[in-house]
């Protein structure tokens, strides 16, 4: 059987409907079945019954109602399956009987959202009425969501026929069309991402969840001078940028079967969905290190999983020989190249693999940072602007002049990258050495050079 839901508008229609009913009057009565309150519902069994407390297997008849207050929501059972309302909704059951072997059940929603998830063993005739009227087959999942008068309605299952003002359009899964009051319906379009992700959610159909963006790396870490790889202070660097407004951390599942929590991080190159850690240990060469972000309540977010393989053997040894020179511009850093690594280090190379990267970190963090790999150069020295109108492509952070007094630790470092046709991605070693760093004092304004 074709799978359709039928959304109808109009007087015209609805009287059509309920004289259809009547026709079909003297079947069987089946009452909606009240199976979940969360936090503050109350519902009436009967037209003329007053409001109570809605409780666990309260049955609503033809007539009744169900609404929900804030941050509440109430699941409803019905032959045809199952109806979940969200907060501040307002929900009756006009009529669910069997007539002539059919099941026939109008609801109808004034206000709020609505989730059906529809799954009946026998024929049947599903309306539900909003300002305009809505009819769906087995197998039929759908919300609509009424507010100040408009009607949403998007599909998850099934296929969709919408019609207001006789005017009428086909919304098929992962659509959504609206109806504003005296209006046809609009054209039906893809799903939104923030409808999809409230159906994740409330509706309770995860696979439906957006795609989340979600950028992952594993480096190595390595501080020391060149040499032996255990004499270098080596550590695991695991870095996510998720595009998530959801994500509050990030769970790594490490080769080792060690779990890790990244924590948000951002510093003056910005990526304000950045989480990062590391673990003070080399990287398992060939494994394979598992991100899943997380929202505020630990749970992962769905359809959010990402994957990256430290390679291992291309780890460049540290810029050797640094020295910075004030002049009249501001300070001006110089080293000697790190021997190249084929496929996976070599900036002055075409193209360009790996980059150098420079920082000046002063008590509060880093205050000016600058990476070629925006702006890969053969050279192997940069500028430290004394105004941010000399700012290039990779600078980052603040000029000199508008730095605080203090004292500023100045390093230089190399980065190789995954070579192409491995299993990794993106970086895969930072080497510096802490001997080679050097001291910059700023005192009312002025820079000098001092020692280690």
């Amino acid at each position: 059987m074709k799978k359709r839901v039928w959304i109808a508008g109009g007087l015209v229609l609805v009287t059509i409907i309920a004289v259809l009913f009547l026709r079909l009057a003297g079947g069987q009565e089946h009452p909606a079945t009240i199976v979940e309150t969360v936090n503050k519902v109350d519902a009436h069994a009967r037209p003329k019954d007053d409001w109570q407390p809605g409780a666990v297997d309260m049955a609503i008849y033809g007539g009744g109602r169900v609404r929900t207050g804030a941050a509440s929501s109430a699941r409803i059972e019905l032959l045809e399956g199952l109806v979940r309302l969200s907060a501040d909704s307002i929900f009756t059951v006009k009529n669910s009987a069997t007539r002539q072997g059919k099941l026939v059940t109008t609801l109808s929603l004034q206000e709020g959202r609505l989730w059906a998830h529809l799954a009946p063993g026998q024929p049947h005739e599903f309306t539900l009425e909003t300002g305009s009227a809505v009819a769906a087959v087995r197998d039929t999942d759908f919300s609509v969501r009424v507010t100040d008068g408009e009607t949403l309605l998007s599909v998850a299952k099934g296929e969709v026929v919408l019609m207001a003002q006789e005017q009428s359009v086909t919304v098929a899964a992962l659509q959504q069309a609206t109806v504003e009051p005296g209006q046809p319906p609009a054209l039906p379009e893809p799903m939104s991402d923030e409808e999809r992700a409230l159906w994740a959610t409330e509706g309770e159909m995860p696979e439906l969840a957006p795609p989340t963006e979600m950028h992952v790396d594993v480096w190595c870490g390595l501080s020391g001078p060149a040499g032996n790889l255990a004499s270098r202070h080596p550590d695991t660097a695991l870095d996510a940028t998720v595009e998530s407004r959801n994500a509050a951390q990030v769970l790594v599942e490490c080769p080792s079967g060690e779990s890790v929590i990244l924590p948000s991080y951002g510093d003056i190159y910005g990526r304000e969905k950045r989480f990062h850690g590391r673990i003070q240990e080399l990287p398992q060469a060939g494994g394979t290190y598992t991100f899943t972000p997380l929202d505020a309540d630990g749970a992962p977010i769905p359809g959010a999983v990402a994957s990256d393989v430290y390679v291992g053997g291309y780890e460049p040894d540290p810029p050797p020989h640094i020295q910075a020179e004030v002049v009249e511009d501001g300070i001006l850093v110089t080293w000697e190249p790190s021997p190249a690594i084929p496929g996976a280090f070599d900036p002055g190379g075409s193209p360009p693999r790996g980059f150098y990267q420079m920082s000046l970190a002063g008590e509060d963090g880093m205050s000016f940072g600058w990476n070629n790999v925006e702006m890969p150069l053969p050279e192997t020295f940069h500028l430290i602007p004394l105004s941010r109108q000399d700012f290039g492509p990779g600078d980052r952070g603040l000029a000199l002049e508008e730095m605080d007094n203090g004292v500023y630790d100045l390093s230089v470092g190399a980065f190789s990258v995954a070579p192409e046709g491995t299993a990794g991605r993106g970086l895969e070693c930072e080497s510096h050495d802490p001997a080679e760093d050097i001291q910059i004092v700023i005192e009312g304004g002025q820079a000098r050079v001092e020692g280690p």
